[in-house]
Parts: C-alpha cells; structure tokens; sequence
C-alpha cells in the first residue's frame, strides 16, 4: 500500500505546464524556467555566436529574462525570443 501513496505523490509532482514560445505551444516541467531553456526551446540548435532577447508575459505581468537567470513557470506564459546582433 505505501508504494500506491508515494507513486501518487510522485504523480503529482510531475505535472506539466503548458507554455508559448514564439508563437509554439510547449510542454514544459514545472518550477522555474532559464533564459537558455527558453532559448533552446525557440532555436534548436541555437545558432553559434548569436545573442538573444527574451521577454515573457503571463496575463497583466512580464519583463525581460537574462542570461543565467530563470523565472517562475506559470501555465499559459508567453516567451519571445529574438535573434539579436552582436553589439
């Protein structure tokens, strides 16, 4: 009985949410999400030597994520990547 319970409760820990990155829909784990998952997710393989801007939005809320950083995954979030030129 207690394998039951503790494969419940990995079940429910393992859901997924539901995110939009340029214009895709993907299927994402839950928890928090970095600048080069969402990179990877836009342009697989990215591009060698290339920069990227990435701004998120989920209902009245959004910004801009950095390399190295990562934001709170919320279900229906929108990601834009764009290509940018080296400066």
């Amino acid at each position: 009985m207690s394998d039951s319970h503790e494969g419940a409760r990995e079940d429910h820990g393992r859901g997924e949410a539901n995110i939009i990155v340029n214009g895709r829909p993907r299927k994402v784990q839950p928890g928090t999400i970095s600048f080069e998952q969402v990179v990877a997710l836009a342009f697989n393989p990215a591009p060698p030597n290339s920069f990227f801007t990435v701004t998120y939005s989920h209902g009245n809320t959004g910004g801009s994520l950095t390399p190295g950083k990562t934001v709170p995954v919320q279900n229906g979030m929108k990601f834009d990547v764009t290509e940018t030129g080296q400066s």
